[in-house]
Parts: C-alpha cells; structure tokens; sequence
C-alpha cells in the first residue's frame, strides 16, 4: 500500500548514495522553491532502516513507520502534560486511526515528519510560558532541526518573539549560550554547504523576497482561501461524515467560546487560548503575504494543534456516564469512518500504483532479459508517474541503456488504461508491453 513516488525515490538514492557511494551528503531533498534545500538529517534517519533491508526502498517505510510511532507516543507525552491522562487517551488513539495520519506514515517524506517538532514545540513554549527557561535549550534545538525537517515551521520563530514579549522569562547566560550552540549544531551541515557555495541559497531568498516578478500576489482572496482552508482541516481530518464542516466550525468555535467564559477544565489557563490564537493568526498571515505558493500542507502545524486540541476538548466530556457513552459514539464514528477509508482507498482499491506494484513489474523485465543483453525501457505514462523505476532498476543491478532505443524494447504503461489493448503482463495499474 506504500506509495514508490518522487520523495520516497530521493530518499532511497540518498541512503544508496551513503551507502555504497560517500557517506558524507550536507544537503538534503530540494524544496519546492528552486534552488532552495532543506538539511540531510532526516534523511540520515532512514540510512540504518535502507542498511538493514540491504537498500531495498521497504526499509525508508519502516523508518517512516516507526517515526509514527514516536509520534503517536508524543501526542501521549504531550496531551498528558497539558490537559490529564483522558486528553492523552484520546489523542494518541486518534492519531493511530485516522486515515489521513496514516497515509503520511506510509509516505518517505521529511514534511510529515513536521507533526513531531510542532508537538515538542508546543510543549516547549507551554514550559516557557510557566517560567521554565531551562527549556530555551530544548527548543533551540528543535528550531534548529526545521531546516533539516521542513520550514513550513518557521512561523513558529515569530510566535516565539510573541511569547516572549508577552512573558519576559530571561535565561540565564549559560543558557542562552547553550541554547545558541543547540541551535546551531542541526543546521551546521547547511552552514558548511552555504559557506563553500557562496551563499547559494541565501542569496536566492533575498531575491525571492525582493524581486516582484517572482512573487505570488497579495490580495484579500488569497487570506480568504486560507482562512477557509483551515476551517476546513477540522472535518478533513477527523473524517466525520454526519456533519458538515461549516456546522461543525460552528459548533466547535461556540463550544470553545463557551468553555473559555466559563473557564471549564483546562481553558482556565491562559496560555491555551492566548497561543493559540496568536499561532492561526501567525501562519495565517505569514502565508498569506509569503511571496511563492503555498500547498495545502504547510499549514500542516495547525492540523497538529487541531487534533491535540480536539482531543482536549472530547476529554472534557469524561465527566459522568452519560457523556461518556457520548464521547464513546463520538470516537466510534470516527474509526469506523477511517477505517472505510482505509479499506475503500488502499486495501481494496485496484488502482494503486505502488512500491509493490512497481518492484513486480521491474522484476518480470529482469527475469527475462539476461544479464549481458542492453535493453530499452519505455514509457506510456501520465506525466510524473514513472517515478520510482529508475531506483529499482538501480538496486536489481541491471539498470536500461538510456542512449537510444534499441530493440529488446519494454514499454511500461501507467495508468494501464492508456495502452489498454496492448498489456501483456499488469500489477495493480501498471501494465508491461513485452517486446516484440
């Protein structure tokens, strides 16, 4: 069911190129503004998961699995600190169910990883904001681990300026100076990178900021479709179908809006209320005049924070019987909505294009064409879907001449229904056209 794509090919070509090639690499994947790289650390995670399955693309997955693992154990750690052992019941359980959450377990890509550090941060700025400046050095850290992750977090820096004005908390100068070092250690292999480039990368960010004609336009309706893109994260994540978004918007904000006044369970300390509106008014401003385009998934902190904080609230309702066979319902809906997912989307779909699919039709090729015999492979695709078979090709050791196309010819075609009547072997929605 794991997908075999672009993020999760350059994963598998950097643990090969550590492996077998210099285990040295200062840069990691390019970002989706060219000329612009993130740091290897990441990536260095997964090499000892491709080193135990011999560079077999199966081991990036079980890294990235295990990542989901910690995780769903630091929405746990987290929700337990903030909000009681209920919160910490239920976040973890929603994270291990839905759907959405699982999908990116099964992604080898560094941006969902991202959940981690929002997770450590979030609980970091609550210490700080309880007057625990000893934790500066934690989260120096963690601030210096976006770039090697992903810097959809940045905005996270500007929140901190927020909390701190708001609070005042000096640390000490052995701290500040440990905090410093901290930071600087995760991002030392883009300084090093930076320094022998010239400033590469520096300079590209200069100019993406400063050049008009690469900029994306600032309008009103660029911060109404953000606004209504997270208010629509609340029913695409959870996955409840009883209700609509907009109804449950407005549920949930008169929900909070009631729990505040009253000042019931955990509302009653300021900083969740105070933070959190100063963290969706941060990111939602900060990509609305953020001069590239922005995806959908960098707004993928606040899903964070959303399910965290949903989970908070449901914990509120373990309360008495009656609301609990509530919370139970509610909980209930929401598996078995994700587990149709799970079952209508991977397991029983037949048109997955997948890391299985593609190592079943890589490995019918080799096994017909012997070891000393050049061969040609062609595609039929869709654009961007032939990603993936290059690694394969690599990792069997009996990689296609690319120069020209010389008979034995093999023509990969994907999705199979653009060459449907000429297939003579398919997995899943790949078809292979053997050579005449």
């Amino acid at each position: 069911m794991v997908p075999f794509d672009f993020d999760q090919e350059y994963a598998s070509n950097f643990a090969y190129s550590v492996l077998r090639e210099f285990p040295i690499q200062l840069i990691g994947q390019g970002l989706s503004i060219q000329g612009l790289f993130m740091g290897p650390l990441y990536f260095y995670y997964l090499v000892p998961f491709f080193a135990v399955s011999n560079l077999h693309p199966i081991g990036g997955f079980v890294g990235s699995a295990i990542l989901g693992l910690v995780i769903i154990t630091t929405y746990f750690l987290v929700a337990k600190d903030l909000f009681g052992m209920p919160a910490a019941l239920i976040a973890s359980f929603l994270r291990a169910i839905l759907y959405l959450e699982l999908d990116h377990d099964w992604n080898i890509a560094p941006v969902y990883a991202s959940e981690l550090l929002v997770l450590i941060t979030w609980w970091c700025f609550y210490r700080y904001w309880k007057g625990n400046t000893g934790i500066l050095v934690l989260l120096g850290f963690v601030f210096g681990l976006y770039t090697s992750i992903h810097p959809i977090l940045f905005p996270f820096y500007f929140i901190f300026l927020i909390l701190f004005l708001l609070k005042r908390f000096f640390p000490s100068v052995k701290t500040f100076f440990l905090t410093v070092v901290a930071f600087l250690v995760p991002i030392s292999p883009l300084l090093l990178f930076e320094y022998w480039h010239k400033f590469l990368e520096v300079k590209k960010l200069v100019s993406l900021f400063t050049d008009p004609s690469s900029s994306e336009s600032i309008s009103l309706a660029r911060l109404t479709y953000y606004f209504k893109l997270i208010l629509g994260e609340l029913v695409r994540i959870l996955g409840i179908q009883f209700i609509s978004k907009e109804l449950l918007f407005v549920l949930l904000l008169g929900i909070i809006f009631l729990l505040t006044i009253k000042k019931i369970g955990f509302w009653k300390d300021y900083f969740h209320q105070t933070m959190l509106i100063v963290t969706f008014a941060v990111f939602l401003l900060y990509y609305t005049f953020f001069p590239a385009h922005v995806p959908e998934y960098y707004f993928l902190a606040l899903s964070t924070l959303a399910i965290l904080y949903i989970s908070a609230i449901l914990s509120l309702l373990n309360k008495n019987r009656i609301l609990i066979i509530f919370l139970v319902l509610i909980l209930a809906n929401i598996a078995v909505s994700n587990f149709q997912q799970l079952i209508h989307l991977k397991w029983n779909n037949p048109s997955l294009i997948t890391l299985y699919h593609k190592d079943f039709i890589v490995k019918e090729i080799i096994k017909r064409q012997p070891a000393d015999q050049d061969f040609y492979v062609s595609y039929i695709r869709e654009l961007g879907w032939n990603f993936g078979f290059d690694y394969l090709f690599k990792y069997y050791g009996h990689q296609p001449q690319t120069k020209e196309a010389k008979p034995p010819i093999y023509t990969i075609v994907i999705p199979k229904s653009l060459s449907p009547g000429s297939i003579d072997i398919s997995s899943g929605n790949i078809g292979l056209i053997l050579p005449d």
